[in-house]
């Protein structure tokens, strides 16, 4: 049954104008004119407990900056504005969790979400905002960088949520155990292999990967669907009228399990992304894929002695010599997970708080990750910093993914099995057509409701 929550939400903000008012009286509206008597008045501002949770490790980027919103928007704007940030560990634990919430009735004010099939079907229930009037009424859209506020907007234009950073997704490697093993970074699938081999020859472990967060691995297998058919392939397998048990969708199940049973890190299928994290920069594995939210745990002062100036990056590989490449972008770019809003508790304070983290947000990333919002910095004025930035400004097209795409079902079978495939549990066969299967069993009724 559905939800219509929009109605109750815009009766709320109407009723709330006086309040509003009030607010913008004490010089406080989104904390941009904020004043002394704002900071100190504590009395008469409104009393807001939010709660937010989030699969945000407090360890990265996103999680620190929302911390220092929190704690700038306490001091410049409202002192009796407090938020409960709770993080569940992995990914398929904290969808659970927010699933589960949402059935009974208590999602939190505040969470992430991808742009996927569920996000959608809680913006249609009303249980979450559409974003896009809050923006468009506060003038927060031009504030934003396109690419990480795209990121959390669906295909027909809603706004499920706000960016929190603005990223690019990248294979980190160890200069030192690549210079041992006389490789360098690959620029094919085929010397990416090749140099799997000659890595793990010289007695290194290759790559570190979590499989518990297995989107990770799904990574792998989108490298291989996008360079050969672009988003189409991931589209049409979404809709049910492209195979994963084909020519392209065999070669990307054929490169996983090879990756898997011969140059993961021992363990993987159990390590969580904080784990696959620690692996490689403690110098135990030559490369890692993940995002440049990780910029700060790659920089000389989170590292040991030994592993100083010896992290580098390189993008996507591409396909081989005399092959036809369809996918041309070099990189994931994307922002984290957006933080989407409950619709029943969003209010005038919500509003305001979203204006201040949008006006603030540069200051809160600042040294922590490259900013959702117009005229951020780098996170730190290094080499690897600067060079990213680079990189970033030539960024072209958009990567879509295997776990935004697919109808829930699908994606929660095809994140299990992809793990069994990579450990060589399941064959490539049986992991295309138990995935072919799902897709034609729930796709039809999901993406026609």
């Amino acid at each position: 049954m559905k939800r219509n929550k929009l109605s109750k939400v815009l009766a709320a903000l109407l009723t709330s104008s006086l309040l509003l008012g009030t607010l913008s009286a004490c010089g406080s509206s989104g904390g941009q004119n904020s004043s002394d008597d704002t900071a100190s008045g504590g009395s008469d501002q409104p009393e807001k407990n939010m709660t937010y949770i989030t699969c945000i490790t407090p360890e990265q980027s996103g999680y620190k900056s929302m911390e220092n919103i929190v704690k700038m928007y306490q001091e410049e704007v409202n002192p009796n504005f407090s938020m409960d940030i709770q993080y569940i560990a992995d990914k398929p634990s904290y969808l659970q969790k927010i699933k589960t919430l949402v059935a009974s009735n208590e999602e939190p004010d505040l969470f992430n979400l991808d742009t996927d099939p569920y996000a959608i079907k809680l913006l249609d229930q009303g249980i979450i905002m559409d974003l896009n009037e809050v923006l468009d009424k506060d003038g927060l859209k031009d504030e934003y960088l396109a690419a990480p506020l795209n990121w959390g907007t669906t295909k027909d234009g809603r706004q499920i949520g706000l960016p929190i950073d603005f990223s690019i997704e990248v294979f980190w490697y160890n200069k030192q155990m690549f210079e041992d093993a006389n490789v360098t970074p690959p620029t094919t699938f085929s010397e990416f292999l090749d140099t799997c081999a000659a890595l793990k020859e010289a007695g290194y472990t290759p790559i570190s990967v979590s499989g518990k967060d297995n989107w990770q691995i799904l990574r792998y297998l989108l490298m291989i669907t996008y360079r050969y058919a672009d988003n189409d392939f991931l589209y049409n397998l979404a809709q049910g009228d492209q195979k994963m048990n084909s020519e392209i969708g065999r070669k990307a199940a054929e490169f996983i399990q090879e990756l898997g049973t011969n140059y993961f890190q021992s363990g993987f299928a159990s390590a969580d992304y904080t784990a696959a994290s620690d692996y490689f920069t403690g110098g135990n594995s030559a490369m890692y894929y993940q995002g440049t939210w990780d910029l700060q745990f790659m920089e000389n002062d989170q590292l040991s002695d030994d592993m100083k100036d010896n992290i580098g990056y390189f993008l996507l590989p591409t396909v081989e010599e005399g092959e036809t490449v369809v996918g041309t972008s070099n990189f994931v770019s994307n922002s984290t997970m957006p933080i989407a809003f409950s619709a029943d508790k969003f209010d005038s304070e919500t509003e305001r708080f979203i204006e201040f983290y949008t006006t603030h947000m540069n200051e809160a990333t600042k040294g922590l990750s490259y900013s959702p919002t117009k005229g951020g910095t780098i996170p730190n004025d290094t080499e690897l910093a600067r060079s990213i930035q680079e990189d970033m400004d030539q960024s072209t097209g958009s990567i879509r993914l295997f776990d935004i795409e697919l109808d829930p079902a699908t994606n929660e079978l095809i994140g299990k099995e992809v793990v069994s495939l990579a450990f060589g549990d399941i064959t490539v066969e049986e992991f295309c057509n138990r995935v072919d299967q799902s897709v034609e069993q729930n796709a039809p009724s999901y993406f026609s409701e």
